[in-house]
């Protein structure tokens, strides 16, 4: 039975039976290349670089149509989102998977050339090193920025980056090029890779946020899930906390104000009868309370919600968040730098809005990096209840450590009283509080947090420069 040669692009491209390919090593410089890889090698190229392909399009396609990335929403480690949305995710303002579709589509058309003469499959090795060799050098440098410079990872990334690599290894252990050839083409990769990281550290980071202005007030949003006596408006478009909180502030309230006012002037008159008879007791004039205004008219009291600062500061604002909320924590950074830069003439209104369905009924469903949400949002208000003195040490740590619930409410028990606080969280106020937060959240908009809410404008997603932050305060407040 006689048998002929087959000729196809995917099948050229392997060595004949007989043939050697160590003449590649042995080659001295200047030799001609030895255009031939075994077939097992051309195999793992093949695949190694359609799936980098196939998950750089769909990284691609996520990124132009800002649709989530499946599988991938957040967590303490891996956060697609957090990854795609730095300013290492692209060059020249186009995404980075991108320029990664094109090298490995190169990739895999010259491993498909039919390549008939030594010169075209010079050409066609050469091509492949040079793709595969970028590929492998940009695996490590943006695998690198994850771990190193952003703290998570994209596992769809790491997929294309592992695809890169071995597409890399591959050729390297194969080198159907003369090592003149070798070097030129490293030499090449090398300034492409060091070229493109020169674009990304010379580009302005891109702005992860926002901006949107109110020409009239917002409209209210009826929420089931809140008391028909919590939801509406207070007196003079004020946005009153919820009624249970009022209930139990009510005798602390007037205890307060019998010790500041009534107490001394009992100890006076005691002290000075004459007074009594002489009408000389008078009323001390009541305190006008402090307030903020945000969607172009919404009043809150700022002694009436959990803040960080003076409640009596000149510039306040409020502020929306998740303390499991990865870009919320990155936007955390620069308020505090704004805090400190601003010192005692800024305060914040911080009004945690948990991403978990079991008290936002704007959440579908609960990833796992929220799971804790709505516990650390309500153990936060219990602080700032149980001592408002307290309450931005203990919100500066739910952002800076990210502890679980168990450890919160354990490092929480040693900042503020342990009774006053099991008695507070036994209660229903702090979830009455959180309510008000996702009912002001509602009328706010819904949708992407952090929210930081001016009179008249509010900024939508991660501020990660505490001098923009510092600029919208001044061209806000």
């Amino acid at each position: 039975m006689s048998t002929a040669p087959l000729h196809h692009p995917l099948t050229d491209s392997f060595p004949r039976r007989g043939h050697s390919e160590n003449t590649a090593w042995s080659g001295s410089v200047g030799s001609t290349d030895v255009s031939q890889v075994s077939r097992r090698t051309w195999w793992c190229m093949f695949f190694a670089s359609t799936t980098a392909l196939l998950t750089s399009a769909y990284l691609a396609w996520s990124s132009l149509t800002s649709s989530p990335i499946a599988g991938c929403s957040g967590g303490s480690v891996f956060d697609c989102n957090h990854v795609l949305h730095s300013r290492w995710s692209s060059v020249m303002s186009i995404p980075v998977s991108l320029p990664a579709m094109a090298t490995h589509g190169l990739i895999l058309g010259m491993l498909c050339w039919n390549a008939t003469t030594a010169r075209s499959s010079q050409i066609r090795w050469r091509l492949v090193g040079f793709a595969a060799l970028l590929a492998g050098g940009a695996a490590v440098w943006f695998t690198g920025l994850q771990i190193f410079a952003l703290g998570h990872l994209c596992k769809y990334c790491l997929v294309a980056h592992a695809g890169g690599l071995v597409v890399a290894g591959a050729f390297l252990y194969s080198r159907p090029v003369s090592k003149t050839a070798l070097k030129w083409i490293t030499l090449a990769a090398a300034g492409s890779l060091a070229g493109l990281i020169g674009v990304q550290y010379a580009a302005e980071p891109p702005q992860t946020f926002e901006i949107i202005e109110y020409d009239t007030p917002q409209p209210a949003v009826i929420d089931p899930a809140v008391p028909a006596s919590d939801e509406g408006m207070g007196d003079d478009d004020f946005f009153a906390p919820p009624a249970s909180a009022n209930l139990q502030s009510a005798l602390e309230l007037r205890i307060d104000r019998w010790q500041s006012e009534s107490l001394p002037r009992l100890v006076n008159a005691i002290a000075n009868p004459a007074t009594l008879l002489m009408a000389q007791v008078e009323a001390a004039p009541e305190k006008t309370k402090a307030t903020a205004t945000i969607l172009n008219g919404i009043k809150l009291h700022t002694d009436a919600w959990p803040l960080v600062g003076d409640p009596d500061a000149k510039m306040v604002f409020v502020e929306m968040f998740d303390y499991t909320c990865s870009h919320c924590q990155e936007t955390h950074k620069s308020l505090a730098a704004a805090c400190k830069h601003f010192g005692d003439d800024l305060a914040v209104i911080t009004l945690p809005v948990p991403m978990d369905q079991s008290c936002n009924s704007t959440v579908r469903s609960t990833s796992a990096e929220h799971r804790d949400a709505c516990n650390l949002a309500k153990l936060a208000v219990a602080v700032w209840l149980v001592d408002h003195a307290k309450f931005a040490e203990f919100h500066d740590y739910l952002f800076e450590s990210k502890p679980n619930y168990a450890a919160a409410l354990t490092h929480a028990s040693t900042v503020v009283d342990k009774d006053k606080l099991d008695s507070v969280l036994a209660g229903t106020v702090p979830s009455d509080y959180i309510s008000k937060h996702v009912s002001l959240y509602k009328r706010a908009g819904a949708g992407t947090i952090p929210k930081m809410l001016f009179p008249r404008t509010t900024t939508v997603g991660a501020v990660s420069s505490s001098q923009t932050l510092i600029d919208m305060i001044n061209r806000y407040l």
